[in-house]
């Protein structure tokens, strides 16, 4: 990934399509914000954190209703301080693995329900665009992100089993 995102900014620079003063005008808070979110799955995943909690849940035997409106949730829920990309990497391998009888649905759910993570300017690339902009503050997210936090999972949740038991009779 980094190699190509180095690729466009060397061939942008050397154009003369983005110059100095280009480059002093990005919102480097914001880039930072995402940066961190992402190092922050990372980490997650590289030390073994995911792992460990995979072994746990893996040997309780929940409700495959109850297990996707939790990963609903707790996608949801980590996808509002940390990015939803770092969010959608470490859960969807989880779900892949905890759910190995169908490993649509809960991959499904997890990559849908980080969207719907609106509750802080972290939580999704728009939100840190739009408050990079200077014009929204942090309680500007507040409203719609709790309601869209709290109806997401379970419309998302709702919708991808129903199809799920459409699809499996």
């Amino acid at each position: 990934a980094s190699v190509v995102s180095l690729l466009p900014i060397i061939l942008l620079t050397m154009s003369g399509i983005v110059n100095a003063d280009d480059v002093r005008k990005l919102p480097w808070d914001t880039l930072m914000l995402v940066a961190g979110g992402l190092a922050l799955g990372l980490a997650i995943k590289e030390t073994g954190l995911a792992s460990y909690y995979v072994e746990k849940i893996a040997g309780f035997e929940l409700n495959f209703i109850a297990l996707v409106l939790l990963f609903g949730f707790l996608t949801v829920i980590l996808s509002n301080v940390m990015s939803n990309t770092a969010t959608a990497t470490v859960l969807i391998p989880l779900g892949i693995i905890l759910t190995y009888q169908n490993p649509i649905v809960l991959p499904l759910v997890i990559g849908l329900c980080a969207s719907t993570a609106l509750f802080l300017p972290i939580s999704t690339p728009p939100n840190a665009i739009a408050y990079s902009t200077g014009k929204l503050e942090q309680r500007d997210f507040r409203f719609g992100g709790l309601v869209l936090g709290i109806l997401g999972p379970l419309i998302i949740s709702g919708i991808v089993l129903l199809i799920f038991v459409v699809f499996k009779n």
